[in-house]
């Protein structure tokens, strides 16, 4: 078969770009093709030096035993400097090989040693040695780690909801939590000095005990960061002395003086803060294995700075421009293995680590600026799936801004994905978030937003509930069909036999069974979070937090200002589209009976009457349509879970933040997936085992009408209220944005999604033709990037199961 071409490089959008003297464009190909062509691997140094750690602070407190295992971890792990790069910093020993956190979790890891590199999806490579290494230490850990603090803590019924396939934990409970996205400002005008002194200060002055542990892992925690720091130093000081190319030894030379006082004092420019930035969110990952540690605002908390180097005569937009595409280029060298089981909800190797430029200021104006642009352009020049871009957007961002960002998502890479400023930031006001702060939102991971700075751990992704399981249950009585396990019945007996006389019984019935699983949900977030209070406390990232220095507190234990979290809640469009079906069909026309349904998705839509059936199902009122029918009881099964949150409360409520409770998201990774492998047939004519609805997107292939119909139908949705991120995917083919005329018309789409109260949008410009070879022949498109879920991989890296599901979304075309 003859080879295909790639996609061009390099190819810039903006003006200035041609005329570069100060930017090397050939080695930043040289960078990106490195990290196309990675391998991902294990890694076993942290496991091992976190072990030797903690065998050496046995009797100690947990939280300084953390403090401790991390400050030795940063001291003796390897380090290195990409030959290429302008940005360093590693959390493992090589590209693309991800740490092992054994103080999480180590059974599964044990478990799946032989197993890493035979995956189907996800693959890692693993050498004899560090299977040997991670053998070795397995016994210290085992009964030991917070995966086996929270199985001795679940009751039966939860682990029984999740043998029927309704609750699904994953990362909560196998690992650390994330999400989260340091106050920058604050870094860059102190630095690490600054706050070992702050801290010290509230040692000295505090009498209570919890805060004195606090203080004390700040400042051991600080201070192994700076001796990380420092060995970059004399790393690059060696390097340089065995560089022939003059330029290169400058460089090295260069980040050798940097490291000596690198977070010592301020940081002192542009370069400086970039490196800074990085390096935060590399220790964070060390600190913690959970994802989505995210660098909020860059183009708002970054822009002083440039703006300070440019009038010095120290940098030009160029030189920025190369800084910043290095940064987002060495995102692309990290990595996070997960048991192979949950990364069918999280697959392609993703970090979600949320980059977020343009939008509204805290004053309430527009706070686009030089840096918003340069950030496209390194994204363009980038062309890979990490960072997570994404932009905000408003009726004041500039013209050429927003055709710019179309320009970027016109290449195919599924970036930025795109936030109404208006809807997110009356969605925290009406959680109290005073407006200012609202108004200072981003990304957080997928499409969680929240308060910079400000927010504690995981805005969203507390536990996963499968809603297309529950409408299976309302339709059997409470009976898992599968397994046969009932948790609660509907009519009063312990069978599947159910007959429902009207519309209103059917939803009584997913009502009371939304409710009682919703409810065992918010009892496993709380056995998790419990947990995690001790396993997943995290001085380092909670220093940079505010009410955390102020109160003494780790993130877990209270001390962010807002503590606004949410679950995963998968399908609501497949249970509305069912419940129209349900109505219509039965109920208001009296075509088929409840027994005849029934009796079609038993059968999995197989046999005469079933397939006649199943014709008439599939007919029926689909979201997506703009059809009002099935929309507004979407916007009914949105509404019954809202009406339910007011009643669910944090683990720590009371205890620190100024706001404490629970929201609603819609995003949900690629668990639509294997959530819907859990869910046998559904009365809108889906078939046994299928993928649900990703977000609040239309179920693949059902949205005909066009993306203006799309739009209209989700507008009907009460976005401002999901406050913790309301996902919309949408495909469109190569040529529908091809061209100035396609473009303007993308932009004017945009626009519309703003005046129409789309919380988010998010898109993939690909045609099934290239989708379904790159499946065929994937050695021959590594470099294809598709938008997933709230996140971007590599196409080849998806489980099968995964790629069939975006090749089934709907591909959209400009209706005439």
């Amino acid at each position: 078969m003859k080879k295909r071409k790639e996609m061009p490089k390099m190819k810039p959008f903006l003006d200035f770009v041609p005329q570069m003297n100060d930017i090397d464009l050939k080695r930043i190909a040289r960078m990106q093709k490195k990290m196309e062509k990675r391998q991902a691997s294990i890694c076993s140094e942290r496991a091992l030096l976190i072990t030797e750690s903690f065998q050496s602070t046995e009797g100690e407190d947990y939280v300084l035993r953390k403090a401790k295992a991390f400050a030795h971890i940063l001291k003796h792990m390897s380090i290195y400097i990409e030959n290429d790069s302008l940005i360093f910093g590693n959390q493992a020993n090589c590209n693309f090989a991800a740490p092992i956190f054994p103080e999480y979790s180590i059974n599964w890891i044990i478990d799946e040693l032989d197993e890493f590199h035979q995956r189907s999806g996800d693959v890692f490579q693993i050498s004899e040695k560090v299977k040997k290494d991670l053998s070795g230490i397995a016994s210290y850990w085992r009964n030991n780690t917070h995966q086996d603090e929270v199985f001795r803590n679940t009751p039966e019924t939860i682990v029984l909801s999740e043998k029927q396939g309704v609750l699904h934990r994953g990362g909560i409970s196998m690992s650390g939590d994330g999400h989260i996205v340091p106050k920058h400002e604050l870094i860059l005008e102190k630095g690490f000095r600054a706050i070992i002194r702050d801290a010290q200060q509230k040692l000295n002055e505090t009498i209570d005990h919890e805060a004195q542990i606090f203080y004390q892992s700040v400042i051991i925690t600080l201070e192994g960061a700076l001796v990380y720091i420092k060995r970059f130093s004399q790393l690059a000081y060696q390097m340089a002395e065995g560089e022939k190319d003059e330029k290169r030894k400058a460089e090295l030379w260069k980040i050798g003086k940097m490291c000596e006082t690198l977070m010592e004092r301020p940081v002192q420019n542009f370069y400086e803060g970039c490196e800074v930035c990085y390096l935060v969110h590399v220790l964070q990952m060390l600190e913690s294995n959970g994802h989505s540690f995210c660098y909020g605002r860059f183009d708002q908390y970054m822009i002083d700075l440039y703006h300070s180097d440019i009038q010095n005569g120290i940098l030009t937009k160029e030189k920025a421009l190369e800084i910043i595409t290095h940064m987002f280029l060495m995102n692309s060298s990290h990595n996070k293995v997960r048991p192979y089981g949950h990364t069918k909800f999280s697959q392609g190797y993703p970090l979600y680590s949320n980059l977020m430029i343009g939008g509204r200021k805290p004053d309430g104006a527009d706070g686009s600026n030089e840096l918003s642009y340069l950030c496209i352009e390194a994204m363009n020049l980038t062309s890979m799936a990490e960072p997570n871009f994404s932009m905000r957007y408003n009726q004041d961002t500039p013209a050429d801004l927003l055709k710019l960002a179309a320009k970027l998502i016109r290449t195919g890479c599924g970036m930025p994905s795109m936030f109404n400023d208006e809807v997110a930031v009356r969605g925290l006001m009406d959680l109290g978030i005073p407006k200012e702060d609202a108004l200072d939102y981003c990304a957080i991971g997928c499409v969680e937003t929240g308060v910079p700075g400000k927010y504690g751990h995981r805005a969203t992704g507390m536990t996963y509930v499968n809603w297309g399981k529950v409408l299976e249950l309302v339709l059997n009585n409470g009976k898992d069909p599968n397994s046969g396990i009932q948790l609660i019945s509907l009519n009063g007996r312990n069978d599947n036999e159910i007959n429902y006389e009207s519309y209103d019984e059917v939803w009584d019935g997913w009502e009371k069974l939304l409710k009682y699983y919703s409810d065992l949900a918010v009892e496993c977030d709380a056995i998790c979070d419990r947990s995690l209070a001790k396993h997943d406390a995290s001085p380092f990232a909670s220093c940079f937090i505010d009410n955390c220095m102020e109160l003494g507190k780790t993130l877990k234990n209270g001390g962010c200002k807002y503590d606004v979290i949410s679950q995963s809640n998968i399908g609501p469009c497949v249970v509305g589209n069912s419940l129209a079906a349900i109505k219509k069909l039965i109920f208001d026309e009296q075509k088929i009976t409840w027994e005849q349904l029934l009796s079609a998705i038993n059968n999995n839509w197989q046999g005469r009457e079933a397939s006649y059936i199943h014709k008439l199902v599939k007919n029926a009122p689909k979201f997506g349509n703009d059809d009002d029918y099935v929309d507004y009881i979407v916007k009914d099964v949105f509404d019954s879970y809202l009406r339910l949150l007011p009643a669910y409360k944090t683990e720590r409520m009371g205890r620190g933040p100024e706001i404490s409770c629970y929201t609603m998201s819609t995003s949900n990774i690629t668990s639509y997936v294997p959530n819907g492998l859990d869910v046998g047939s559904t009365p809108d004519g889906r078939t046994a085992k299928s993928p649900l609805n990703e977000g609040c997107s239309p179920t693949q292939g059902t949205d005909m009408r066009g993306p203006t119909a799309v739009i209209n139908s989700v507008a009907k949705l009460p976005n401002s209220k999901v406050a913790a991120g309301q996902l919309l995917n949408m495909r469109f083919s190569s040529g529908s944005l091809a061209g100035d005329e396609n473009l303007n018309k993308f932009v004017n789409f945009l626009q519309a999604c703003i005046l129409k109260g789309i919380y988010h949008n998010q898109f993939n410009v690909v045609d099934s033709k290239t989708l379904l070879d790159a499946k065929e022949h994937p050695e021959n498109y590594t470099d294809l990037i598709v938008r997933v879920a709230g996140y971007c991989a590599q196409f080849v890296a998806l489980m099968p199961e995964a790629q069939n599901a975006i090749i089934a979304r709907t591909e959209n075309e400009w209706c005439m």
